[in-house]
């Protein structure tokens, strides 16, 4: 269940007390619930932004890091009981879905019948609602792009009644707008989306490591062109010549054989629940003891060589985090706080040497830090995240001010590269960084819905 409070269970309306509940973001910062609103179908998200109240704020299942799911006013409108497959269209893989459903569950559907989602990031865990107000990438953005790209269609109702069909052919201008769009142009009631083939479900992969950041692009530069996915885990612990090792992986789908066997399709919701973190953590187990020790052991793990072969499913490969329900309580009562962002390549190598630098004097450190290239793909949406560069992204535990610090400095030398950070996953970033990422924020301004309002939105200004 994703909101803190038990009456939400089913779709409805629910006024609270604020002192009652409390909406989490994923990494941990919340916000007191005063009206909850979930509706039971997709054609009622209208409706629920109608209702009297200072402000709104659309939210699906709360995988967003920071304060883009949070509403000052306390007003929300919670989608995953809209979790509908509208129409399915086995022979060509194009399927129409209610904006609430998660990509596991979706996956779950078309899976038997030899189709996968073209582009998913990290997790499956969340809607596609999220997925496209994000416009999320993978492993494989070089070969397939943004999930946005693959988006034929998608309804949008806003505050003011108006119902909107977009596509890259209709409605273009506000397609390109709530592609990236952090759900602030309006409700995401449904989309239409194009699959492909799953081939066997399995996933041949070559693991490499690397000894330092001038290994990573000397991989990267040899073998990513030659494979689908391709990401690589660095060891932010490391300090000295060891400082930016890690290791680089890249993968591609087995052709299927026959029928997609069930042990490679997505675990289910029971299976999900025999493997999780029952409760939050008073302190997080993710310190500085934790990290140098189980990065070295991780590092160093059997099954990594030069190269290393291996076959997976690919749910366990594309979301090994999945696999285990509620990890973001390994943090604590604190949470965590994540910092990704994009670099130019003629910038890339020095930002990114200077940022790790930065880290391993701070006496901090990442347990998931995950660095890659993004293709040359451009996505339609006004802000999008993905563009020519290197991306870094890292969960750090939050520990007050010397957290905020470090993502100060972390902040800066992405600026003085030109870089652009990913507002799915900040929560710290100032104000100007936005724009200063994002040439096209002004035109996007235009189609901002004035009744949904989250603390994002403030503190960018928009």
């Amino acid at each position: 269940m994703a909101l803190a409070n038990p009456a939400c269970a089913s779709g409805g309306t629910f006024p609270m007390k604020a002192t009652q509940a409390r909406l989490r973001a994923w990494g941990g910062v919340a916000e007191p619930i005063t009206l909850c609103q979930q509706p039971t179908f997709s054609h009622q998200l209208g409706a629920a932004l109608q209702r009297p109240a200072p402000s709104h704020l659309v939210v699906g299942n709360l995988r967003s890091y920071g304060d883009e799911v949070l509403n000052p006013d306390g007003h929300f409108i919670q989608t995953t009981h809209c979790d509908r497959v509208l129409h399915f269209d086995r022979r060509n893989g194009v399927v129409q879905v209610e904006s609430g459903i998660t990509l596991a569950a979706l996956q779950r559907i078309i899976a038997p019948h030899g189709w996968m989602l073209p582009v998913t990031p990290g997790t499956a865990l969340l809607t596609v609602g999220g997925a496209i107000a994000n416009d999320v990438h993978g492993k494989n953005h070089h070969t397939a792009g943004t999930f946005g790209q693959h988006v034929r269609e998608l309804g949008l109702v806003r505050s003011d009644g108006q119902v909107l069909r977009c596509g890259p052919t209709e409605q273009a201008d506000w397609f390109a707008a709530t592609l990236g769009g952090m759900g602030l142009t309006g409700a995401i009631t449904e989309a239409t989306l194009q699959l492909r083939p799953s081939g066997s479900g399995l996933l041949n992969i070559e693991n490499h490591r690397f000894a330092n950041l001038d290994g990573f692009f000397a991989l990267d530069a040899l073998h990513t062109p030659q494979h689908e996915y391709a990401v690589a885990w660095i060891d932010c612990a490391a300090q000295g010549r060891q400082l930016g090792r890690g290791i680089f992986s890249v993968a591609d789908h087995q052709p299927s054989a026959g029928e997609v066997p069930p042990a490679v399709l997505p675990p289910s919701a029971a299976a999900l629940r025999q493997r999780t973190v029952p409760c939050e953590l008073p302190v997080s187990l993710i310190n500085s003891l934790s990290l140098r020790p189980f990065n070295w052991f991780y590092y160093h793990r059997p099954g990594v060589g030069l190269p290393a072969h291996t076959q997976q499913s690919m749910y366990q490969w594309l979301y090994p985090l999945d696999r285990i329900q509620h990890w973001n309580r390994l943090y604590g009562r604190a949470g965590f706080v994540q910092f990704q962002c994009v670099i130019p390549p003629q910038h890339a190598r020095d930002a990114l040497q200077e940022m790790l630098t930065t880290i391993a004097r701070s006496g901090t450190g990442s347990f998931l830090a995950v660095l890659k290239n993004f293709g040359n793909q451009r996505s339609p949406g006004l802000l999008s995240f993905p563009m020519p560069g290197t991306t870094l992204a890292l969960d750090f535990p939050w520990q007050g001010q010397a957290t905020a610090t470090l993502l100060a400095q972390l902040h800066a030398i992405n600026l003085a590269a030109k870089g652009r950070i990913y507002a799915a996953k900040d929560s710290h970033a100032p104000a100007h960084a936005l724009a200063a990422g994002y040439p096209e924020l002004a035109t996007f301004s235009r189609y901002l819905d004035p009744k949904l309002q989250s603390r994002m939105r403030q503190r960018f200004g928009l």
